[in-house]
């Protein structure tokens, strides 16, 4: 079924459009993740699959998890246009059925959190698919778009 993401898709993706991914307002996200490469990277509430592939050029492994279809339509067609090896799983963030417990290294969300329902079962599954030693970091930094 459709989500109120899928209806605002198009104006969500919209500030990005033509300019590339808004890493340059990531700073407090880089600081709080540090070295990823060769880890196991879950964006948790990925949207169009800005973070997810700022993320995966700073060389994680990375899965972009998001409810909205649309949404990772956009994310996919970027991905098409630019491979950087991103899977992508249509996924509540509130439950994570379609992930598989402790794999991964790292779990991140960026200005999402104010947006899930259910945030205390967010946090569980979160936690349920992170590696023993694994890190959950967050930022509700807004984009100066």
């Amino acid at each position: 079924p459709a989500t109120p993401y899928d209806r605002i898709a198009d104006w969500y993706d919209e500030p990005f459009a033509g300019q590339g991914d808004h890493e340059q307002t990531l700073p407090e996200l880089g600081d709080l993740i540090g070295d990823i490469r060769g880890k196991e990277v879950c964006d948790l509430a990925c949207g169009q699959g800005s973070i997810t592939r700022w993320l995966a050029r700073s060389g994680g492994s990375v899965t972009g998890v998001d409810i909205s279809e649309r949404l990772l339509e956009i994310a996919i067609r970027e991905e098409v246009e630019e491979p950087l090896a991103i899977r992508y799983v249509q996924d509540d963030a509130q439950y994570l059925t379609k992930l598989i417990d402790q794999s991964f290294d790292l779990v991140v969300r960026n200005f999402a959190l104010m947006d899930i329902d259910d945030l205390s079962a967010c946090l569980k599954s979160a936690s349920r698919i992170l590696r023993p030693e694994g890190s959950f970091a967050f930022s509700n930094s807004v984009c100066p778009c």
